[in-house]
């Protein structure tokens, strides 16, 4: 997939970037030319290791500690990654999400917090900090990870927590692009679905995949072409658009039991 960045001066900083999706997502950004920002709270061998890896490509990347549920550390990543590099984060990608099951009548008000903190306030922090050095350069891209059948709000059961902070993340992106689109900022929401994480036994990674109407899972190549493409100069009139990476799972027969096979496939899906 052939994407472009807008200039090359892009510094990205990527939450919590060490593994997952959001490693995949610094690797797509180093190729298409952007500095990166490695995000970790507390992984640091795995952000080090892929920074490590992207210096060893020829990208410049750095690795940036920071717990983005309190507001201060997302301004010090943010401000760190300008440092690090020269220039004000341009592309920010709110990838960072804690994933948990649990039914309402279980769930404390200490563990309802912490999901809303990690998954939605998150991505509030860091935008808020990011905002900032995006407007002086009359230029940004902000993206957030939403999840795909978070875009139903139906609900479903032991999800409650998680699925109402990535309603909030679809419904944040939508304000925030037209509240920024006039400072030259785009701000989009890409929501996986189902994810194979490289864990799974064939036989119940081949079970998920025949309720996906592509006839597969995704992988976190797919996020990462998505995220590229709405960061490039091709993307430049998108905002507000919450694209559904799924293969048409959002739509059709969603498992809404909670045994472990599920449960692995969402964590993955949420880059636990």
């Amino acid at each position: 997939m052939e994407t472009r960045l807008a200039g090359t001066d892009q510094v990205a900083l990527v939450t919590g970037g060490a593994r997952g999706i959001g490693s995949a997502l610094c690797e797509r950004l180093a190729e298409e030319g952007a500095m990166v920002a490695v995000n970790y709270r507390s992984d640091a061998a795995s952000a080090q290791a892929l920074v490590d890896r992207l210096r060893a490509s020829g990208a410049r990347a750095v690795m940036v500690k920071a717990d983005l549920c309190e507001p201060e550390q997302a301004e010090r990543a943010v401000r760190q990654t300008a440092e690090a590099f020269g220039s004000e984060v341009s592309i920010l990608v709110n990838n960072v999400g804690e994933f948990v099951l649990g039914a309402v009548a279980e769930t404390s008000a200490l563990r309802w917090k912490a999901i809303i903190d990690s998954n939605l306030n998150s991505a509030f922090y860091a935008t808020k900090a990011a905002l900032p050095g995006m407007r002086s350069r009359g230029f940004g891209r902000v993206i957030t990870i939403g999840l795909a059948p978070a875009l139903d709000v139906r609900g479903a059961p032991n999800l409650a927590a998680y699925t109402v902070a990535k309603t909030g993340i679809a419904v944040l992106t939508r304000s925030l692009a037209t509240e920024e689109a006039r400072h030259g900022i785009t701000v989009n929401c890409v929501a996986p679905g189902l994810i194979d994480n490289g864990h799974l036994p064939p036989e119940q990674a081949g079970w998920m995949a025949k309720r996906v109407p592509a006839g597969r899972l995704g992988t976190s190549g797919d996020i990462a072409d998505a995220v590229a493409f709405l960061v490039s100069d091709r993307a430049g009139y998108i905002s507000g658009a919450t694209l559904s990476v799924s293969g048409g799972w959002d739509w059709g027969d969603r498992p809404v039991d909670h045994d472990a096979d599920v449960t692995e496939l969402f964590a993955e899906a949420a880059n636990v």
